[in-house]
Parts: C-alpha cells; structure tokens; sequence
C-alpha cells in the first residue's frame, strides 16, 4: 500500500479550514497506521485487514488507529468476514437473469404483473423489466416507505423520501422527466434522466461518497446530458444515477475497496439491463466514475470480470482498484484496444490527489494507460481546492474537460484531446 505525502508547502491552517481537507489528513493518518500494522502482521492478512478496519470506520472507531492499544482486537475481528448489507430479491417464481426476465415479463398480462408486485413489493429493482414499468412500481413503493417512516417518527428517513419524490415529479417545459428505476429500504436509490430503453446515447454515472446524493444525482446528470447535446444536439442522450449499493460516506471511508468490492456485481447486472431492455438500435453507453465511483468502475469492470459498457470515463479519481487498463475488460472492446475506450481526467489542484493510494495508482499516471485528457483549475488562494473535485467544475462548460466528456458520451472518443 502507498500512500500520498501531504504537500510540505501548504499552509496548514488554510489546508485545516476546509472540511475535505480535515478528512484527507484523518485518512493520511490511518493509512500510515495500517502500513505499520501490515508490516507488523504480514501482508497475507492485508485484504482481511482492510475489511475489518473497514468495519471500524463505519462505526467511527477512528482513533484507535493513531496508537497500539487495540491492534491485536482490530485483526482479530479483520479475521471474521464482514457481510455485504445490500438487499437480496426474494425469490418469487420468476427469472434473475436480466434477459430471461426480459421474455418471462413480455408475455405476462396486467393483472399477472400485478399479483407479482404485491408478492415482492421491489420488483421494480429487477433488471430486465422496462425502465417505464419499473419506475410505476418504485414510486408506489416509495409512497408506502414515506408513510412507514412517518407513521415510524422516522423524520430523517422520511426527509429523504421526500426530496426523492420532489425530484421525481420535477417537470419543466421541453425538458425529459425522472424515473426511479431503484429503490430499496436503505435508502438506496437509482434514478434515470429519460428513458434509457428509448435513447441513443446511454450515461450510467456511478455514485460517488456524495454528501446530498439526491443533489448531486440531479445536478450531474443535467450536466453530463447537456455535455452530449453541446456535441450531438439532435441524438437523445439519457443518464442514469446508479447509488444501489452501500457506498461510502467521508473521505476515511473512502480509502477502502469494501464498498466498491461488494458493489461490483450490482454495478454489472444494472448495465446488462440496460441492454437488454433497449428498444431498436443499440445504444452507446458510457460509464462515469466519478471521486469512489472510479473505484466502482475499476472493481466492477476488473478482477476478472467485463462491464457491458462501450467506454468508461474517471473523473477526478485517485484510484481504481486496478493496476492498468490491462486488467479491465468492456465488452465488445478488444484487449489491445482497451486503452482507447478508458479515459481520465484530473484537475491540477484537485485535492483529491492527496488522499493515501489506497486504490492503486491514479487513472490519469501515464503507466496506467487510459486516454488522458486536460482539465483547468479554479484560480483562488488554495494550492489544493476541493471546488476543483466536484462535478459542477469538471461538468462547467468553461472546463476543457466538459467537451472531451461530451464527445466520449456521444461516441466520439476518438476526437478527445
């Protein structure tokens, strides 16, 4: 493991005022740890290791790490594997594989698919099932946790449905509608900027440690789609916000491949969907990983595994999980080409770039091999400014950035510089 030394020229007390500052130094500070702590144990136990301090961080256990006191506790519980907490479909009589699911439902009637709905009251989640159809479903089911955590005196829970539910029937003039193509109890949610089933060109952005994700959802997808039409006004492009799985939620979080690990195979099965309930042509796919959503892509897209996408782009992502483009496979994307079909971009003063390499090398190092391209820096008094991280920056139409994305987006890799 290696980690990144913070910049010796930054003043610390600018460097301390921002909050994404204070966590990138808390995350510094436990990834020296843990190198001491697998040097001292082995590096056999290194991936237990990560998962059971992974448990730690979760329950905010952050302060162990600076000392030896609990060293032998915390690889003790790294030997138990820890279990994934996303939700399981219940089985119902009907097909899991996507394309199976896809012929099963075509020949079902209304009230068949009604019976269905009230057996398992997440069908909607099921890809395969038209995305229209699946949004019907979600949004019933979101009503019905709204009033659970309502009549629970869950206000929080409930808060949160309910900005889901504004967004879903926000509805200007001229402009395509949300559907809500995810749902589940834990509040895990993804959302479609259009119909994907109907669009020509096809955006999954993958849901990064975002700390208003319904925010960040809708903000990113209006701005990855207006990228494309900057680019191919007549072409219909439509972006899916994919956070259906346990992702995490601070930058001390963020250091470890738990979340991505166990988000992989979510991450697959929701692209192959989008293939197989296409209508007409084929629809080019683009996979966005943005911040921790790049870890996503790497793990979903590698350790063997290939994702049903035609190109995939890292924003602003100090690492993917994987070493180089060699270890990740897209399907339809020849080895040998693979680099011209992955692409990275990093601001100059993201300061991002000080988080621990934890993920293994930066997308955007020329060893990694992805298709890199520039993206300018938001002029103020920080050498490192976290403004520079987001996807409004990246996304600005000012940003060189933004037209290499849109041309990727609209299946025009080939011309980014």
């Amino acid at each position: 493991m290696q980690m990144s030394a913070l910049d010796p020229e930054e003043n610390a007390l600018n460097f301390l005022s921002l909050p994404m500052h204070r966590g990138i130094l808390q995350a510094n500070v436990i990834a020296r740890r843990l190198e001491s702590i697998i040097r001292e144990a082995g590096e056999g136990v290194a991936e237990k290791l990560y998962r059971g301090i992974s448990e730690s961080v979760r329950r905010g256990e952050y302060e162990f790490l600076t000392s030896d006191r609990e060293v032998s506790r915390i690889i003790g519980e790294a030997e138990r594997s820890a279990e994934s907490s996303l939700s399981r479909n219940p089985g119902i009589g009907i097909p899991e594989d996507p394309a199976e699911l896809r012929e099963f439902w075509s020949g079902l009637s209304k009230k068949d698919k009604g019976d269905l709905f009230r057996a398992d009251p997440f069908i909607g989640n099921r890809n395969g099932i038209p995305r229209l159809e699946r949004d019907i479903y979600n949004r019933s089911t979101l009503q019905t946790l709204w009033d659970r955590a309502q009549a629970s005196g869950d206000f929080s829970q409930a808060r949160t449905y309910d900005e889901m539910t504004k967004l879903l029937y926000t509805s200007e003039r001229g402009h395509p509608s949300f559907y809500l193509s995810y749902l589940d109890r834990e509040g895990r949610f993804a959302i479609d900027l259009d119909d994907l089933d109907s669009a020509d060109h096809a955006v999954v952005l993958l849901k990064p440690a975002a700390r208003f994700p319904i925010d960040y959802a809708e903000d990113t997808m209006r701005q990855l789609r207006q990228t494309a039409l900057r680019i191919d006004p007549k072409a219909r492009t439509g972006v899916t916000f994919f956070g259906a799985y346990d992702n995490p939620h601070s930058m001390v979080q963020s250091m470890f491949p738990r979340y991505a690990e166990d988000g992989a195979a979510m991450a697959r099965d929701f692209h192959k969907g989008l293939e197989i309930t296409h209508e007409g042509p084929p629809a080019h796919t683009t996979t966005i990983g943005h911040s921790y959503g790049g870890v996503l892509a790497g793990h979903a897209a590698g350790h063997g595994a290939t994702l049903n996408t035609d190109d995939m782009v890292f924003i602003g992502s100090w690492g993917t999980g994987v070493r180089n483009v060699g270890e990740l496979s897209l399907s339809g994307v020849a080895p040998e080409n693979i680099g011209e079909h992955v692409f990275a971009t990093m601001a100059p003063s993201d300061s991002v770039q000080l988080m621990p390499k934890t993920h293994g090398p930066s997308p955007v190092d020329p060893s990694f091999g992805a298709t890199v391209f520039g993206s300018s820096s938001t002029p103020g008094e920080y050498r490192w400014n976290p403004q520079d991280h987001s996807s409004e920056h990246y996304l600005d139409s000012g940003n060189p950035a933004s037209r290499n994305i849109g041309l990727i987006i609209t299946g025009n890799g080939a011309l980014v510089k």
